[in-house]
């Protein structure tokens, strides 16, 4: 229930984003285990592109409710209070059931408080939306309300709804567990009751029998609705899969295209700002395939299939080809690029491609925080039985709370200065830990950061291939 939603459209890159968020929300409630530890960080992950005030999660059963109530920092008791009476009005309705004020309610707050949100935008009515809990052949169970900074729009309600369908199966998923529990505490109470008490009634015992039979296949078909709901996973999984390896074919054309037009354009056209065009469809295709191929990396990575080809490589001769990569990229912003390589270095046993993939993010984003006029530069040197890359910026570095945060999926500080996903670096994590090596960052605030990694410099256990 919502009122007045826009017609706005999200860019390719705010949707692809959004299509992870709805990935990694999926496979929190699949291993649902309790509001805490899945639907606090499941609202952390969705407020990362649709800015929420509060929440609200109120579940039903029998003569009881409970709720669960979030909020942003900054939002006043009274501001909560109106949320609450939307959510009264509308809950009753839409699950059928008394009115809240007049339910044994239950409430408390959610663990997690999510920052300051931005001055909000326009009244509430457009930033409210509050959807039932629902599965197939069963019915209302509870409610999720969300309030937004601003007004939602029509993918914000899809997105809020597509989160609202996972959450309901995940807590029908644990209500019905939480009640076979119980059924199996009390067929257990009564056998031991009756063998206790002497009780050999015939009838007394098949009771107990009975409902220790309806309590296993309850249980079984839990177990069942379980494997179907990991299942479900796997297949998302391979959904996504398909979807970007097919995006690809596309795109290459899409490149392809406009690096013959941008060769063969003619004077009128280029009068015309053809190549101008061209250059901007060029960007726009290039960006979206390496969102696909972080995408792909990353699945790869979590399901511990990321293929690492070894081979001994030169590690001076690593450095040197980044620092060429992006020579052009620190010239336009006048950014001193220098690499500092220790004599004699020996050489290292690593995928070569996937070295270069994790340096060339270390300095890609490297380039996008030093100011105009800064230096970064490369390192590399043995120690002990390993070689240590480092990038090192004088850009504005961070703080102690971002460093043990910054190898998470789709973390990004507050203070973020340019775009991304929020893939990169735990990427570069999961490259560098298939090497068998570490990677970590040293910085303070306004002095620079310096981000390492290591390689093991001897051969793996499994040898090189033939």
């Amino acid at each position: 229930m919502t009122i007045g939603a826009s017609d706005a459209i999200i860019g390719p890159e705010q949707a692809h984003l959004r299509l992870q968020h709805l990935y990694e929300i999926g496979k929190l409630f699949a291993s649902f285990e309790n509001i805490e530890q899945s639907v606090d960080p499941a609202l952390t992950i969705a407020n990362k592109t649709l800015p929420l005030r509060s929440a609200i999660l109120t579940e039903a059963e029998g003569e009881r409710s409970t709720r669960v109530v979030w909020r942003s920092e900054g939002l006043s008791a009274q501001q909560l209070q109106t949320v609450r009476e939307h959510v009264n009005a509308a809950h009753s309705y839409l699950v059928g059931a008394a009115p809240l004020e007049a339910r044994d309610l239950s409430e408390r707050a959610g663990k997690t408080a999510w920052p300051r949100s931005a001055e909000t935008e326009g009244a509430l009515g457009p930033r409210f939306i509050i959807i039932p809990l629902v599965v197939p052949h069963g019915p209302p169970f509870g409610t999720l309300a969300l309030e937004g900074a601003r007004a939602l729009d029509k993918t914000d309600l899809m997105f809020v709804n597509a989160i609202a369908n996972q959450l309901a199966i995940a807590l029908d998923r644990d209500r019905s567990w939480q009640r076979d529990i119980a059924r199996r505490e009390q067929a257990e109470k009564g056998r031991t009751h009756a063998e206790v008490k002497g009780a050999t009634a015939e009838r007394d015992l098949v009771l107990v029998d009975a409902l220790l039979e309806k309590s296993e296949a309850l249980a079984a078909d839990n177990a069942r609705l379980f494997r179907e709901a990991q299942q479900a996973v796997r297949v998302r999984e391979q959904i996504l899969a398909i979807v970007s390896h097919d995006l690809r074919n596309p795109l290459g054309t899409i490149l392809l295209t406009a690096g013959i037009l941008s060769k063969k354009v003619i004077e009128e056209e280029r009068r015309r700002g053809l190549p101008l065009a061209v250059g901007r469809i060029k960007r726009a295709a290039e960006r979206m395939l390496r969102l696909i191929e972080d995408l792909l990396d990353f699945a790869s990575i979590e399901a511990g299939r990321l293929a690492i080809n070894r081979h001994w490589q030169d590690p001076s001769g690593m450095i040197d080809e980044t620092l060429a990569s992006f020579e052009a990229a620190a010239q336009e912003k006048r950014l001193q690029l220098t690499a500092e390589i220790q004599p004699d270095l020996p050489q290292v046993c690593c995928d070569r491609d996937r070295i270069l993939q994790v340096l060339s993010n270390l300095v890609g984003n490297a380039i996008k925080v030093t100011e105009d006029g800064g230096h970064i530069t490369l390192r590399v040197a043995a120690r002990e039985n390993e070689i240590v890359f480092a990038v090192s910026d004088d850009g504005p570095g961070f703080g102690q709370e971002d460093l043990a945060h910054l190898f998470e999926r789709y973390w990004r500080s507050d203070d973020a200065q340019y775009k991304g996903t929020g893939l990169g670096l735990a990427i570069a994590g999961g490259i560098v830990a298939a090497h068998g090596g570490r990677i970590w960052a040293e910085s303070e605030i306004g002095k620079g950061a310096t981000f390492r990694f290591t390689v093991p410099a001897t051969v793996p256990d499994g040898g090189l291939p033939d």
